[in-house]
């Protein structure tokens, strides 16, 4: 049957590494010139041809920036449109989270379905490596600087405070201390000991990694073992227990991509190659229970199974309903929580858990890694015809989420995202006793290290015998020793004001 030509697809992709040279300034680069670069290998990608430009560049009617970690600008859109002399009707820059590449390819694909929009670019850039590199030899960044009288562009995707003010005077505001406490509820409710966890853990990286060697565009293309990603060592160091290095996001990268997505019917008038075409199927979007210390449980993620249940049913997907996954891959624990969504292992299925290697070994550039990731996923697709591949996006402290299926073959009713917000609101919220002293079950911690490798902050999350949460932090250094020592997941404890006794 004919489709419909307001059918949205993802006509052009691009994406770029790059490794400056420690010792050669000129091979520094700025989010800038990445997302320039970008726009251009997703223009030539959409013509077809190499160095050629698709006629949909000189068509866009938005552009929406992914905000940079280390670059703020007003309007960074309008910024990459004048670099390239390109004139888009309208610029946004979208709010920061890791679902903000995701949720504008939905926000585009719906509109354009709706005939509301023809052509969209979504970019996003970043050049930490490079201001690192930078600052470590005592040098200015010179990166472009707007006109002072440059609009702000309007802002897409806002989402509230993701946290409260105990959350953050506990320390969970670094986001390597919030997802190690949500790693080991995750262990404690699955009853793991210490050393099958980080078998587990070390076994899920070296998987990952063993992706990231056979991609060009990874930072990190050595295959690790899985000891070598669980043992602290100098250049790996414990960051928040059970967390190494190895076992976060590495942020510090140069790296940027883009997305073109535009109207069946553009792209066909725009001479796109039918070969190359991807289309956006079904999305699914919800925000967690908002604050880390109210859920019902900090082991699971209630919207991360909303999406699964919406898109795929109650049962596991098989190969033929999903071929390809890029499950989004901040901490180890957003990982296991998209496959118990799913109600895969992510450390036995066949199918790996990503296409593009993972925020450690690929990279994780800011918040625009999922721009990275369908733009992966759209070259896998169009090199296997037919297969669908899904793609997870997580946002702060897997707070917000956004699941999307794509294909090279058209979804039967169209194109269509699916609120299942009513699912996770459903669900009563923790109740919460900061005030409390007396007895208490470690339901989780984590234990701070410095960079001297030491054990100097301790964050637990224990249940009153009114199963209400209470949030626990402490500077002291015996405490955090003691917790390293004794793993007391699981066991009773006694808090008070200011002091914990183990048992």
């Amino acid at each position: 049957m004919p489709v419909d030509p307001r059918t949205p697809v993802i006509a052009g992709v691009g994406q770029l590494t790059n490794r400056p040279d420690p010792t050669d300034p000129d091979t520094r680069t700025e989010p800038l010139a990445l997302m320039g670069m970008a726009v251009e290998l997703a223009g030539s990608d959409a013509a077809g041809s190499s160095g050629a430009r698709s006629p949909l560049l000189e068509e866009v009617d938005e552009l929406t920036a992914i905000p940079s970690f280390v670059w703020t600008a007003r309007d960074p859109a309008r910024a990459v449109a004048q670099e390239l002399g390109l004139e888009p009707g309208t610029t946004r820059l979208a709010f920061a989270g890791g679902t903000v590449p995701q949720s504008a390819v939905f926000d585009a694909a719906t509109r354009i379905a709706n005939g509301e929009l023809g052509v969209a670019v979504i970019v996003g850039a970043e050049a930490i490596k490079s201001r690192d590199l930078a600052r470590r030899h005592g040098e200015r960044v010179a990166w472009h600087v707007e006109a002072d009288d440059a609009e702000p562009a309007p802002v897409a995707f806002e989402v509230p405070d993701a946290m409260n003010d105990p959350e953050r005077a506990a320390g969970l505001a670094v986001p390597a201390h919030a997802y190690a406490l949500i790693e080991h509820a995750r262990r404690r409710a699955r009853g793991l000991s210490r050393g099958d966890h980080l078998g587990a853990l070390g076994a899920l990286a070296a998987r990952m990694s063993g992706v990231a060697a056979h991609n060009e565009l990874a930072w990190l293309r050595d295959r690790v073992e899985p000891a070598t990603a669980t043992t602290p060592t100098a250049v790996n160091r414990m960051i928040a227990a059970p967390y190494t290095k190895l076992l976060t996001s590495n942020v510090v990268v140069d790296m940027g991509a883009a997305l073109i997505v535009s109207s069946l019917g553009a792209a066909r008038a725009a001479g796109v190659p039918e070969d190359l075409l991807v289309f956006p199927c079904a999305g699914a979007s919800a925000r967690e229970q908002w604050l880390l210390s109210e859920r019902a449980e900090l082991s699971t993620s209630l919207a991360m199974r909303a999406c699964a249940t919406r898109l795929f049913g109650e049962a596991p997907p098989s190969l033929d309903e999903l071929a390809l996954l890029d499950l989004y891959s901040c901490f180890p624990c957003a990982v296991q929580l998209a496959g118990d969504a799913l109600g895969i292992d992510v450390l036995e299925d066949e199918r790996p858990p990503t296409v593009t290697g993972g925020m450690t070994f690929f990279g994780g550039p800011g918040n625009n890694y999922v721009t990275h990731s369908i733009a992966t996923m759209t070259e896998l697709l169009r090199a296997s015809p037919g297969v669908t591949g899904l793609v997870t996006g997580l946002g702060w402290y897997a707070s917000t989420h956004s699941w999307g299926t794509y294909s090279t073959s058209p979804p039967s009713g169209g194109f269509r995202v699916h609120s299942v917000q009513a699912a996770v609101d459903a669900v009563p919220l923790r109740a919460t006793d900061s005030d409390y002293a007396g007895p208490a079950v470690v339901e989780s911690y984590t234990v701070v290290h410095g960079r001297d490798g030491l054990p100097s902050r301790t964050i637990a999350s224990l249940r009153t015998p009114a199963d209400a949460r209470r949030l626990f932090a402490t500077d002291d250094k015996e405490v955090a020793s003691q917790f390293m020592a004794l793993d007391p997941l699981g066991e009773r404890v006694v808090v008070a004001d200011d002091s914990i006794s183990l048992p």
